[in-house]
Formats: C-alpha cells, structure tokens, sequence
C-alpha cells in the first residue's frame, strides 16, 4: 500500500501535450537542455529582459501557456520549461525542489547569454525552487511567487488528509512512514526540503498568497515575507491552491515586473547573439537598427539637399552672365 502511495508522491503522472498546444499567437522557439524541453516566446520588440516561468508540482510548461501572450503583449520575452520528470522532459522522479534547482540554473546560464535582466515567476513548487536559487544566486532582477511553501513536510501532511480524509494524529504517524518508504524506494528525504526563515535576498520580490490555499498553511507565506531580506510586497488572494489565476492578478504581476525593468527592456546590448538571431529570423528589427537607419535615411536627405542648393546655385551664376 505504502509503495504505491509513495511511488504517487514522487513520480506523479505527468501532463500529456502535444507541441501544437504550447501555441499563444507569438513565435516561439523550442529547445532542449540536457534532457529538458523549453521553449522561448518572443515579444514584437527588442527586449533585454525575459521572464523564466517555474511550473508547479504535478505541473508542466503548458501551465504558462495561458501567461505568455499577457507577457509578450507587454514587451518582454518568456520562457518556460519541464522540470525533470515531468512533461516531456527527462528524470525518474520529482525533488520538490532540490534537484528542480540545479534545472533552474541550467535555464538561466542559457538566458544569460541572450538577456540581461531574468525575472523568475513561479508557482507552487515553482515559486519554492525559485527561493532556493535566488538564495545561492544573485542575478535574477526580481522574483515572482504564488504559493512558496516553507517546509515539504507540512505539504506531505495535507496531501495525506485530502487523500484519505484521515485525522491529524492519524496524518502524523503515516506520514512517518511514508518519509521512511521514499527515502528506501528512492534514497530521498523529504526533510531535507525546507527553506531557511531568514532568506538572504536582496532583490524585489511580489507574493501571492491565499488564506484558503487548502495545501499550503498560512504561516509558511507569513514566514516566507517575514524573513525576506529584500524589498517585498504580498498580494492576498481569495482562491483554493490550484485555482486560475484572474486576469487583474496578472495585470499585477506583469505591473510589477515592468516597474522593476523601466525603459531596460528597449535598449540594445552587447549580447549580438540575441540581435543577429532576431534579424536572421526576419521577424524582428532591434532599436539600435532602427535608429541606424533613420540616420543614414537622414544622410541621404541631407546629401539630396545639398545638390539641389548647388544646382541651383550654378544656374543663376550662368544667368549673371549672360546679362552681362
């Protein structure tokens, strides 16, 4: 019994999709990283700046299918991916952050070579493993989380209750023997996944967080915004765990990642990489082109007037002599 159970806990079924479904109305570019499926969607404009979407535990890339076009409608690019094991993408079994991690990281050093500004936005499991890689690394712009959770084990003991509807005393003693059954069957444990309640990050961070969130207990968002170090803001909602986030909770989001990158996004860089690609591609004419153009348009005008000056010029300089 508690094989099975366990087994559901660490290798939970994985969404199925086709690649036709990742679509939203903007190009997108899909790629692999060692075993990962991502894919890249771009904005009509020339942008430093990309947000990397972390999906949630059960979850895939699919999941921030319904956010790209509100963030490429806003002029940044947008990124997500499979975690391992999930999706379409490569591993055995879920960390619930910890090797999800060491994903992130993978993602980002790939990112970088094309963007300057990374913001990460995540969900639930997500918005976890975006605190423990933002803990050890100091170049994301800003974070977004909806849902962290603090400590595995509370979840583990919530999800035992919704599934067999047993009581809290009942939940405790199982859920030490589900701690010890996944640590045989897959040599992880569930203890070591918990964040610090000091978190040493310093950048902008906005949280979303529910009162009725049915798996993840208040105090964990309450702790999570009490030890952040860095400037911080939480967004209440009135929602269950799972629910779809409302189109003002993403006008929010998106608000707050445009006041964190202002007039950034526009610029030209040194990453020629991301440039050359956009004009190999043909889809896309970065700010620095535009302004280069216009200049030499500015030229030839210039140079066309000059010539005409000086034609005129040497017409009335022959009309002096003839009336001479």
């Amino acid at each position: 019994m508690f094989d099975g159970y366990c087994r559901q806990i660490m290798q939970p079924k994985r969404v199925a999709y086709n690649k036709s479904d990742l679509e939203c109305g903007f190009p997108r570019q899909d790629f692999q990283l060692q075993g990962l499926q991502c894919s890249l969607y771009k904005c009509n404009k020339y942008t430093q700046s990309c947000i990397l979407y972390l999906h949630g535990y059960n979850g895939s890339r699919l999941e921030a299918v319904q956010y790209a076009s509100f963030v490429c409608k806003n002029d940044f690019d947008f990124c997500s991916f499979d975690f391992q094991a999930a999706g379409q993408s490569q591993g055995d079994f879920v960390t619930f952050g910890l090797k999800e991690e060491e994903n992130v990281a993978l993602v980002i050093k790939y990112l970088k070579e094309k963007y300057f500004h990374i913001i990460l936005w995540g969900r639930s499991m997500g918005a976890t493993t975006a605190l423990m890689y933002t803990q050890k690394n100091a170049n994301i712009r800003c974070l977004v989380l909806d849902s962290p959770f603090l400590v595995l084990e509370d979840v583990v003991i919530n999800l035992i209750k919704l599934k067999l509807h047993t009581p809290d005393i009942i939940n405790k003693g199982l859920y030490e023997l589900i701690k010890r059954c996944i640590a045989k069957l897959f040599q992880f444990h569930i203890n070591k996944v918990q964040l610090p309640l000091n978190l040493n990050i310093t950048c902008p961070m906005i949280l979303l967080a529910s009162k009725q969130d049915h798996l993840i207990p208040q105090y964990h968002f309450d702790s999570i915004y009490k030890g952040y170090l860095g400037h911080k803001r939480m967004v209440v909602l009135q929602s269950n765990h799972n629910e779809q986030r409302s189109t003002e909770i993403i006008k929010t989001i998106i608000g707050f990642c445009q006041s964190m990158t202002p007039q950034s996004r526009f610029s030209p860089t040194k990453y020629h990489e991301r440039l050359l690609g956009d004009l190999d591609e043909q889809k896309y004419i970065a700010t620095g082109i535009k302004i280069k153009q216009k200049i030499m348009r500015n030229q030839s005008a210039s140079t066309h007037n000059k010539n005409s000056a000086q034609i005129q010029k040497d017409k009335a300089l022959m009309q002096l002599s003839i009336l001479k």
